[in-house]
């Protein structure tokens, strides 16, 4: 009877320790996370050699942005791009990904960095994330027209097209007020 006792006791807590919300990553996520910010601005942009700089938070929450963090790219003291981590929505979890813009806050590229889903992870694919890279920075991403569909990931397709929409929208906003 004790040994049945103990081993529920083990299970729940094994089980509450693997629940986690997006805002607590794990050091290891972080960890990786970070990596990837790096190698993802380094093959992006043409310099080595940088910092990054937290920006304070000027988007509001919505449902299709549940965080997000947002930074400067800094090389020789001077800003030459932006990077933003978001989190989005999935069907049953949530998933990370990045956002690396230029000076004039166009999109040069995305990347989904944590996907925790079983099926869907084909919005991983560079060739559909590419999608995002217009050259219109006033664009807007419409699911089923100019952003492909993926069988059996529709919510998180437009999850994140949804986010990057928010986002984009946001940017514009915040451009017009002179407040970025």
């Amino acid at each position: 009877m004790q040994k049945n006792i103990f081993l529920l006791f083990l299970f729940l807590l094994c089980m509450s320790l693997s629940s986690w919300t997006p805002a607590s990553h794990s050091d290891r996520e972080s960890k990786y996370i970070l990596k990837q910010i790096k190698k993802s601005i380094t093959s992006t942009f043409s310099f080595d050699s940088f910092s990054l700089t937290q920006k304070e938070q000027l988007l509001e929450a919505s449902p299709f942005l549940e965080a997000y963090s947002f930074y400067d790219i800094i090389v020789e003291e001077a800003p030459k791009g932006y990077v933003m981590v978001a989190t989005a929505p999935s069907k049953t979890d949530s998933f990370e990904y990045l956002l690396l813009f230029d000076l004039n806050y166009k999109i040069k590229k995305v990347k989904v960095l944590i996907y925790r889903e079983n099926y869907g992870g084909e919005i991983s694919s560079k060739r559909w994330l590419s999608q995002f890279l217009q050259s219109d920075t006033d664009a807007s991403f419409v699911y089923g027209d100019n952003i492909s569909a993926i069988s059996g990931a529709t919510i998180s397709v437009k999850s994140i097209t949804s986010s990057i929409n928010y986002i984009m929208d946001s940017i514009q906003k915040l451009k017009s007020q002179n407040q970025i």
